[in-house]
């Protein structure tokens, strides 16, 4: 020490806090477990849909639930989870017995229709914090942009692709009126379900962080 002068050395270390960071894994560990189940249900209810209903198109397709879960996903987590959890649903449905002629078909008729299905989350704050009437529009706006995109992947795949099921027919035409009769039916179904779900059962399907969850919204 000089003479005159004085020198205090302070040190605000803040310890870490053990308990914040198990919270936050823990967290993580709760939502990846949360979005296996509901992937696992997603591939069910698709795999059922098809067993019971498939026959009815024989090139594939079947009136299905499978977008339940998947919205849900999307509406609790953003849709970059939606879209990650569809897109491993649609890989799932390889282990069913697949029909592969190129892989490009194969990307536009298993996994990426899925995924798409997670654009739902596009609205997923609005879902979250509307009530009543509010949030039913939403969830069927959502829904429905999710459906069309899903939509538009089967219609590209059947005209690229199985234009020759088409015979005299325009391409476009054949693909529209094959794929949209299950596409439309499945939307219904599930926004109905999902109408109730979220009338009923909002308190556990809604995220109490939900805006800091939500990644990109509309």
């Amino acid at each position: 020490m000089i003479k005159g002068y004085s020198y205090t050395l302070n040190y605000a270390v803040k310890p870490p806090d053990y308990r914040e960071d198990f919270f936050m894994r823990n967290s993580q560990t709760k939502k990846l477990v949360e979005i296996s189940i509901l992937v696992a249900l997603a591939f069910v209810l698709d795999y059922l849909a098809n067993l019971f209903m498939g026959w009815f198109w024989p090139n594939g397709g079947s009136i299905s639930i499978s977008l339940v879960p998947l919205a849900i996903i999307a509406f609790r987590y953003g849709w970059i989870a939606g879209f990650t959890g569809g897109f491993v649903m649609g890989l799932l449905q390889l282990l069913t017995g697949a029909y592969i002629i190129h892989p490009v078909q194969l990307l536009f008729d298993y996994p990426l229709p899925y995924a798409v299905l997670g654009f739902a989350g596009f609205f997923a704050s609005k879902v979250n914090h509307t009530t009543g009437s509010k949030r039913m529009t939403y969830i069927w706006v959502a829904t429905g942009v999710a459906s069309l995109a899903r939509f538009l992947c089967h219609v590209i795949s059947g005209v690229v692709f199985f234009s020759e099921y088409a015979g005299s027919q325009n391409p476009w035409v054949y693909s529209i009126v094959y794929n949209a009769p299950y596409i439309i039916a499945s939307y219904i179904v599930s926004a109905l379900l999902l109408t109730i779900l979220y009338q009923g059962y909002s308190s556990q399907l809604v995220l109490k962080d939900s805006v800091n969850q939500t990644v990109k919204t509309i």
